[in-house]
């Protein structure tokens, strides 16, 4: 008994430390993502970070009123905060998360329809260092 359990543990280290040798740390990775996985703010920004989202008329007039381009916009998910208060989480079929952050020194709060029966992301509206929103239709 004694043996086997001595060629696991030598199995096992072994594994760790194939695992975590190159310059992809797999190990560390995985880790991380198990940990992320009970983060509500890291999974709802996994969702909303989707290569097909769509912007609303609303938040494309706001753009060409500030001037931003999408990928701008989209930078707020990069370390980006869910304001849960703001956010409307019990709405079926599609949920409506406010992602806040700071981008070149500006504060930015955007809005994004979340609907999971499609798995589809639409930019609502923004709003740009606290002003009165603009675009309204």
């Amino acid at each position: 008994m004694r043996r086997r359990i001595f060629f696991f543990s030598i199995g096992a280290i072994i594994s760790i430390a194939f695992l975590s040798m190159g310059p992809n740390n797999r190990l560390k990775e995985t880790f991380y993502a198990y940990i992320d996985y009970f983060d509500m703010n890291k999974r709802v920004i996994t969702h909303l970070n989707n290569d097909s989202t769509l912007f609303s008329i609303k938040s494309q007039c706001q753009m060409v009123y500030y001037g931003m381009s999408k990928e701008q916009l989209l930078s707020v998910l990069e370390d980006g905060v869910v304001n849960f208060d703001k956010s409307q989480k019990d709405t079926d079929p599609c949920q409506y998360y406010v992602v806040e952050n700071e981008i070149n020194s500006d504060y930015l709060s955007v809005e994004f329809e979340y609907c999971y029966k499609d798995n589809s992301v639409q930019v609502v509206s923004f709003i740009l260092n606290d002003e009165s929103e603009v675009c309204n239709h």
